[in-house]
């Protein structure tokens, strides 16, 4: 039997988002293994990741992993993945992009004016312009940890009445939301990070056999939609702790709508266009966004 050593984040939704993956390869006739990290992003607990610096925070520690041949497939959500890959390292697959938004979690008994957790500056950048009857507050953590200190509504010895959070991750682990109130935000409320809702699995240049037992999976796509986005990123200088915003929308007839919101400090730059060349789409964004704020 074949044999295939996984690699993922040690977490319950990089577990819980792997297994249809792993699921797939053990269809294909392979015997899966795993090995569970915890990176260096999820060590970091002192606040937003962008004052931690650098890039590569969930996924560097795997990466050498799999260059070692410790392991042979590793399992990232996309958002989190460096534009510029490890020579050596290719990808399996992206399979079909879960729900991208974020969602909103607020406690029954929040008032007008709340308490928000976040550990993105994109999400805190944008609500601020959305919401500014709302405060907020960086909020770390797992995101069972994050719902359960809304549930208890303090956060270091402070009054916390929601947060938001990926609304992949929650539909992924299906987690029991009772009592809390809770909804996705628009578009125009909060544009999500590029690919997030995707993810990528790799693997080594040499396991060409896991590019073909995945090769019904790759979903093309989310495929396209992630280059356009993950493009308008490099556009403006990569680093996946950039508080921008992206998203690329399928239309009915072909090509995209590609939305972009870059939140300055005291400036939100937006852009939007429409179309099937994708280099002609990433290029209108990025002039849109070069834009001084008045």
């Amino acid at each position: 039997m074949k044999q295939v050593i996984v690699a993922t984040r040690g977490s319950e939704l990089a577990k819980a988002q792997a297994a249809p993956l792993v699921d797939h390869l053990r269809t294909k006739g392979y015997e899966i293994s795993w090995r569970l990290f915890t990176t260096s992003g999820d060590q970091w607990l002192e606040g937003p990741l962008d004052k931690a610096g650098g890039t590569g925070f969930f996924t560097k520690e795997l990466e050498a992993a799999l260059l070692a041949k410790e392991a042979d497939l590793l399992i990232h959500s996309l958002k989190d993945v460096a534009l510029d890959r490890p020579e050596g390292i290719v990808t399996a697959c992206i399979p079909e992009r879960e729900d991208p938004s974020d969602w909103l979690l607020l406690r029954q008994d929040a008032p007008t004016n709340p308490v928000i957790g976040t550990s993105a500056v994109r999400r805190e950048r944008l609500l601020q312009a959305a919401m500014p009857e709302a405060s907020f507050t960086w909020l770390r953590g797992n995101v069972p940890t994050r719902v359960q200190r809304v549930r208890e509504g303090v956060l270091r010895d402070a009054p916390l009445h929601g947060a938001v959070l990926a609304g992949a991750g929650l539909r992924r682990l299906g987690l029991d939301l009772s009592g809390l109130r809770f909804r996705p935000l628009r578009f125009e409320q909060l544009l999500p990070a590029p690919g997030q809702g995707a993810l990528l699995a790799e693997t080594r240049e040499d396991r060409t056999d896991l590019l073909e037992a995945f090769a019904d999976l790759n979903d093309a796509l989310t495929v396209k939609a992630i280059w356009l986005e993950r493009r308008v990123l490099r556009g403006l200088g990569g680093g996946c702790q950039q508080p921008l915003g992206a998203h690329a929308e399928p239309l009915e007839g072909g090509g995209f709508r590609l939305r972009a919101a870059y939140a300055g400090e005291g400036c939100i730059r937006r852009a939007l266009a429409e179309g099937d060349d994708p280099a002609m789409l990433v290029e209108a964004v990025l002039r849109q966004l070069e834009v001084p704020c008045a």
